[in-house]
């Protein structure tokens, strides 16, 4: 039991100093250089897809935000996935302030893969950028994006940097560190190896040719974006990071929307893992074995984790003698193998808000003080979710025809619909009382985590006295009675560094072999070919006139069959005038 006791405390630890390596690696390498947007020699046609499920809130401010993109040629299309609030009232009145939008409703919630999907029929261009309906594109994302693209034949997405709007909450500021030193370095390590676990689903652009190869979204999986990234990566598509894409975005700010969100990710990173595992097998694919055996083993500490503390709780809540002593585990207060890990996490938040301050004005380093949180809160949440998901996902597999969505609750979308409806003497009376409400819950929040940070520092202070001990010994030994035991200190002490170091050789090594290998040749040197309006149609169940019709359109209504293939409205019919209801009539009959 005690390696198992030993793999819950190393793994998060090397996994920390892996990931720090890896970001610092990517930063030294690939984020030095200047940050003006590159200069494109052409501007291919590039389709935001915004599909929207319930945003009546905040859709007005996204298409406004994205029509004001200094990408030159493109065009952005609206998918409202069977919404039962304002959302299409609000679309078709923007149709009438921006021709560059085009809406596309279905006619129920057949979820955000297949919202997608009929964005993808919609579009005309080779390049597909999606975003969530609540989130904000940087202006000048896609000249980083396409910059990927147009020089890498053979990239097949692009995920951008997402970063947090919504900074009120204490669980919004803790995201804020997680976005940046867990999300952010695990892409840029992830990256440094050659493949990523999925590109974020708020924030990322799709080669049509690559989407089409693969079949685009998979519409019964409940994390698209996971699906597809394995997708196009085992039929070797590369798919990068490109930090300086930004996108600005709203993450939950209760326990119970963020354990949804959670629960959710976690389900869908184990559908991959189990849908992709035969692919695993073979020899040409062995560039995911990285990323699959990373999954893996961090869904073994998840369970190992809970298992420690059912170990806890067994200890110390059954009577005495019933739990086998050699499973005992008497207390979670960390040791000082827990202060180790405190300080390596705390380092880690050090440097991903470091690297990712260069993106805000005034940094990010004042949001370590919030970062004191993560390891007691998001690693329970994450472990728990996990443990939720494996058999929640094994019980649902080959279940779900379509995954639908709800829209998460988020407190800035209520203060924004606030100031919309209230008026006069009651608003601001209501106001008053939520800027109050406000500031005790912020007083509250600074007084237990500041709390907290004296607990870690009474923890900490015993171990760094012991280490300026052991170093007045090494430096006066002779002058001092040595203690017994400072030796097996010191050669555990010397394992830890060894490894570390065997780590950045490791690492080192690969990307130095890498780029000998595949750096200076690109094994996919023609550009992908365009996808044909009949390649489309036959891929979606369509009369090739039907794709170019809707394509003009500028307001299109679409459901789909249970072979999921595409049918058209009959309102949608009479716009575009096209041969589309003959098919609708043969498949029905």
């Amino acid at each position: 039991m005690n390696a198992l006791f030993w793999f819950v405390f190393l793994y998060p630890l090397f996994m920390a100093i892996l990931w720090m390596m890896g970001a610092l690696v990517f930063f030294v390498r690939r984020e030095r250089g200047p940050r003006r947007p590159p200069t494109l020699g052409v501007h291919p046609r590039v389709a935001i897809l915004v599909p929207c499920h319930n945003e009546e809130i905040v859709i007005r401010d996204t298409i406004s935000q994205l029509m004001q993109n200094h990408y030159p040629n493109l065009e952005i299309i609206a998918i409202d996935d069977g919404s039962s609030d304002r959302t299409a009232e609000v679309l078709q009145e923007l149709t009438k302030e921006f021709d560059r939008l085009r809406v596309v409703t279905l006619t129920r919630n057949y979820g955000k893969a297949m919202a997608l999907r009929a964005g993808a029929v919609a579009a005309s261009a080779e390049f597909l950028m999606c975003i969530d309906a609540d989130a904000l594109l940087d202006k000048d994302a896609l000249f980083w994006m396409m910059w990927h693209f147009l020089h890498g034949p053979r990239v097949g997405a692009v995920t951008g940097n997402p970063r947090v709007i919504n900074r009120t909450s204490l669980l919004a500021r803790i995201q804020i560190g997680e976005f940046s030193a867990i999300v952010g370095m695990v892409k840029r390590t992830q990256r440094d190896f050659g493949r990523v676990f999925t590109v974020s689903g708020v924030n990322a652009c799709y080669r049509r040719a690559a989407l089409h190869e693969v079949g685009y979204w998979s519409p019964e999986t409940v994390t698209e974006d996971i699906d597809v990234s394995w997708k196009l990566q085992l039929a070797y598509w590369d798919v990068r990071y490109e930090p300086m894409a930004l996108t600005w975005i709203l993450v939950p700010e209760s326990v119970r929307a963020l354990w949804r969100q959670r629960l959710r990710w976690a389900q869908g990173g184990l559908e991959a893992a189990l849908k992709f595992g035969k692919a695993m097998r073979i020899w040409t694919k062995r560039r995911m074995w990285t990323v699959y055996v990373e999954y893996w083993v961090g869904v073994a500490w998840c369970y190992a984790f809970a298992f420690t503390v059912l170990c806890w709780a067994a200890t110390n809540f059954l009577p005495r003698g019933v739990w086998p002593a050699a499973l005992a585990v008497p207390t979670l207060v960390p040791g000082w193998t827990g202060v180790v890990l405190g300080v390596t996490c705390l380092a880690q938040f050090s440097v991903g808000l470091l690297i990712d301050g260069h993106y805000e004005r005034r940094g990010l380093l004042r949001y370590l003080y919030w970062a004191i949180w993560y390891p007691a809160v998001y690693w329970l949440i994450n472990a728990a979710t996990t443990v939720v998901a494996v058999p929640k996902g094994l019980l649902q597999r080959g279940k779900t025809r379509f995954a639908t969505w709800k829209s998460p609750g988020r407190r800035l979308r209520d203060l924004l619909l606030a100031r919309r409806v209230r008026r006069g003497e009651e608003h601001r009376h209501t106001f008053g009382e939520n800027v109050l409400v406000a500031g005790s819950r912020r007083a509250l929040e600074v007084l237990l985590t500041t709390l907290f940070w004296g607990l870690w520092a009474y923890l900490v202070a015993p171990m760094l006295s012991l280490f300026l001990w052991f170093g007045g010994v090494y430096l006066f030994v002779d002058r001092m009675i040595v203690l017994g035991g400072y030796e097996a200190f010191a050669r555990e002490l010397a394992t830890y560094s060894a490894v570390v170091i065997a780590m950045w050789v490791a690492l080192t090594g690969w990307v130095i072999w890498n780029q000998l290998r595949y750096g200076r040749r690109n094994r996919r040197t023609v550009i992908p070919r365009h996808v044909s309006e009949a390649e489309m149609a036959r891929s979606m169940g369509l009369a090739t006139a039907c794709v170019g019709a809707l394509r003009r359109s500028q307001t299109i209504a679409l459901h789909f069959s249970q072979e999921k293939r595409v049918i058209v409205d009959r309102a949608s019919e009479r716009t575009a005038r096209t041969p589309c209801a003959i098919r609708k009539r043969l498949r029905a009959g």
